[in-house]
């Protein structure tokens, strides 16, 4: 997921993503232990994203960043 992607979307449908991804990434790791392959590169992909969306989230929360529709 691209900066520009994630600054165009508000607050609520992120925290939305964010746990979407944390639930993947479990899922991952559960299928991980169960012998099944997983693509540690998708892991990977989604704890990035995770970061650049709360990373954007906190800016918002200071002031730095406006939400999309917020003015």
């Amino acid at each position: 997921m691209r900066p520009r992607d994630i600054r165009r979307r508000d607050d609520a449908d992120l925290q939305q993503e964010i746990t979407r991804l944390q639930q993947e990434i479990f899922q991952q790791r559960f299928h991980g232990q169960s012998e099944e392959k997983v693509d540690r590169g998708l892991i990977r992909k989604h704890r990035r994203d995770i970061a650049r969306i709360k990373t954007i989230l906190r800016a918002r929360q200071l002031g730095n960043e406006t939400a999309p529709g917020a003015k």
